[in-house]
């Protein structure tokens, strides 16, 4: 038996074949640490293949007895040693149970799936999040639909106080940078069709290129994806931002409709503004193709627009003009559909804010592209 003793602490240790019982004695507290510390209890477990730590009249412990115990427990356990805690009183005993964390199971890192198989599951979800949204896309539809009747109907359950400060924001505002880029089109449209034309002997029908794909194309397309880049964008932002800071949940609690005083301000000030912006885009880029023409070209306005007037009808403006009513429905329903869309912080606004654009762009060349092999059939 081997001894070591403190002013109020005693340490023997008796070593039988190959087990090893430590028996202590007094107060395993963190001030006589040192002493504790100082028995070298790893060259006493040399060759040992159980170690049992006896606590018959321990006396007064901290959490350094926890911290002591955990060592000795992990030591024992990378030598492939048995351990084991005698004679604890069951004080002590709950005490080293509630400050023990080794028991405590680390969580299972995850398996790494095979590509094939995170390629499917991505998939999957994917579909899923399509599916989800259509459901809820179509309820939004369908509540806005509802409440887009009521201008006829029942006009005064609308919130037209609004309309005017979104008239400014969609149309007004999106004026300057609309035409900016249509007479830029223009511009392009006219000089690399008179380049082509030009070899042709074909000058005097640039006017027809320039003004057909202006006006049935170019222009609504380009005014549309501008203002959902602009305006969309806005939409989803600000009933995002409300949606964050719970004003939409108190404007539900005091009974307001949703669409009628959010929505429908914002969808009709889209539906009368975009065609109003189309048809100046269409004469501003007229106008840049009209630029090209005459600078490359051996024409004079006079005949440039004599020849306008033959290319063009009727039903190339109003296919156009069709084409940004609807656009302009499809811009605020996505805007407004991907702000009630918002959950969380800033992080969920930013994320649908993108969402946005990239639907109502997405969605607005579909529609195009549908439109361009109906109206034909139509005879529009």
């Amino acid at each position: 038996m081997k001894k070591e003793k403190s002013n109020n602490c005693e340490i023997k240790l008796e070593r039988s074949d190959k087990a090893v019982t430590c028996y202590f004695t007094g107060d395993f507290i963190f001030s006589n640490s040192k002493f504790i510390n100082s028995y070298n209890l790893k060259k006493e477990l040399k060759g040992a293949k159980s170690l049992s730590i006896d606590f018959t009249n321990l006396l007064k412990y901290d959490s350094f007895l926890v911290s002591w115990l955990n060592v000795v427990n992990s030591y024992c356990k990378n030598k492939n040693i048995e351990f084991k805690i005698l004679n604890i009183s069951d004080e002590a005993n709950q005490f080293y149970d509630f400050l023990n964390f080794q028991n405590i199971k680390e969580p299972k890192l995850k398996e790494k799936k095979s590509l094939s198989v995170a390629f499917f599951e991505s998939f999957g979800d994917l579909i899923k999040r399509l599916i989800s949204d259509g459901i809820n896309f179509l309820n939004f539809l369908g509540d806005n639909l509802k409440s887009f009747s009521k201008v006829f109907w029942s006009p005064g359950s609308i919130r037209w106080e609004d309309f005017p400060n979104q008239f400014i924001l969609i149309g007004i505002n999106a004026v300057p940078i609309s035409v900016l880029i249509l007479f830029l089109i223009g511009l392009i449209t006219g000089y690399q069709g008179a380049l082509l034309l030009k070899d042709f002997g074909a000058d005097i029908y640039i006017a027809d290129a320039v003004g057909v794909s202006l006006t049935r194309e170019l222009s609504p397309l380009m005014v549309a994806i501008i203002v959902a880049g602009r305006s969309g964008s806005a939409f989803t932002a600000e009933i995002g931002s409300m949606k964050v800071s719970e004003e939409i949940d108190a404007l539900k609690t005091m009974g307001f409709n949703i669409q009628d005083f959010l929505v429908m301000p914002r969808m009709i000030s889209m539906i009368i503004s975009l065609p109003i912006i189309v048809m100046l885009a269409n004469i501003v880029g007229i106008l840049g193709g009209l630029v090209a023409s005459i600078g490359t070209l051996d024409i004079t306005m006079t005949g440039y627009f004599n020849r306008m007037q033959v290319a063009l009808d009727f039903n190339d403006i109003l296919s156009g003009l069709i084409k940004a009513v609807i656009f302009g429905f499809v811009i605020a329903l996505i805007g407004c559909f991907r702000g009630m869309q918002v959950s969380g912080g800033a992080e969920s606004v930013g994320k649908y804010t993108t969402s946005s654009v990239v639907t109502s762009i997405f969605h607005i060349i579909l529609i195009d592209a549908v439109f361009t092999i109906l109206f034909p059939i139509l005879g529009i």
